[in-house]
């Protein structure tokens, strides 16, 4: 069972098309960003198979496969709604142990039960 105080937020950026700075461990794995709506994870994926279609040019057929996967995925995506099951976050970091892996801002798609905690705020590393 997920936090409802999560969904809450997640629900609120979702309607509000607003973002919401946060801090969660996910499956023991710290990830700061900012908690995103639905509309902004399609957008999102739609954003970045564009752009891997202009580096690629029209002729790649593995790029064009991969745009009728993702259109069918977001359309999947779109019938079901977000009934608190997921959470979609712009993810700034991603720390593992003692290192960060920067992502500047990839929105990710995660289920909402496999949120261990969350507080709101990000956390920003620095070079030793």
């Amino acid at each position: 069972m997920s936090d409802p105080g999560i969904q809450a937020l997640s629900r609120a950026a979702s309607d509000e098309q607003a973002a919401c700075p946060v801090t969660l461990i996910v499956s023991g794995t710290l990830v700061t960003g900012h908690l995103v709506g639905r509309a902004t994870f399609e957008a999102d994926t739609s954003r970045m198979l564009e752009m891997a279609q202009e580096q690629a040019g029209s002729e790649d057929g593995a790029v064009n496969a991969m745009s009728g996967l993702i259109s069918s995925m977001v359309e999947e995506v779109g019938k079901h709604g977000d009934t608190g099951e997921f959470v979609h976050v712009s993810v700034q970091e991603v720390m593992t142990g003692a290192e960060a892996i920067h992502l500047g801002g990839s929105v990710f798609r995660f289920r909402a039960d496999e949120i261990e905690g969350y507080t709101i705020g990000t956390v920003e590393t620095k070079e030793a």
